[in-house]
């Protein structure tokens, strides 16, 4: 009897370790292999800006080498990590951003969902030069060993954040309202 007791407690403990490592959410850390990119308009011509400085962590878990649930997500762009190429232009949008007052974008999420084809859904919120509005971003996820990776864009309006678009050339060359954010971060341990 003692015998079969043993073996019950050993099944059991070995069955909770089981589910523990298939269900278990890992907190990972935003790798230097993440890209994240700014795209918009202007009456000259259409520009990009790369953001060279981004923090940021998920709790992610993994099932067969697919995301199922993500707990939390949250990401910082440093402002003066923006990058155009052009240091006028650089100096515009930190202006813009208010970057003196708000050195940082931030998204954060609330509630996430993933679906069976791994895209991932997180409500959050997003600020951008002090204001805080609710966005919801999607990403289509992936996993490569230890690292995971979301990559998507989400498309907005400076404005909707009290940004005043960027102008130069003394008001000549304006820059159109709406942005894009395209991103992707990978996440690793």
């Amino acid at each position: 009897m003692r015998e079969l007791s043993n073996f019950i407690i050993s099944s059991l403990i070995l069955f909770l370790s089981l589910s523990a490592s298939i269900n278990a959410q890992n907190i990972k850390s935003l790798t230097k292999e993440s890209k994240i990119i700014i795209e918009g308009t202007s009456s000259l011509h259409d520009w990009h800006s790369d953001v060279n400085q981004v923090s940021g962590s998920a709790q992610v878990s993994v099932e067969d080498n697919k995301v199922t649930s993500v707990e939390s997500l949250s990401l910082t762009f440093v402002v003066k990590s923006i990058e155009s190429g052009k240091g006028a232009m650089n100096k515009n949008i930190f202006k813009a951003l208010k970057e003196d007052k708000n050195p940082n974008i931030l998204f954060t999420s609330t509630s996430t969902t993933v679906d069976a084809k791994g895209v991932v859904t997180a409500k959050g919120n997003l600020t951008i030069a002090g204001a805080t509005k609710e966005v919801t971003l999607t990403a289509n996820s992936s996993v490569s060993g230890n690292n995971v990776t979301f990559e998507g864009k989400t498309t907005f309006k400076m404005t909707e954040y009290s940004v005043e678009p960027p102008t130069a050339m003394f008001g000549t060359i304006t820059t159109g309202d709406e942005v894009t954010i395209v991103y992707s971060a990978v996440f690793g341990n």
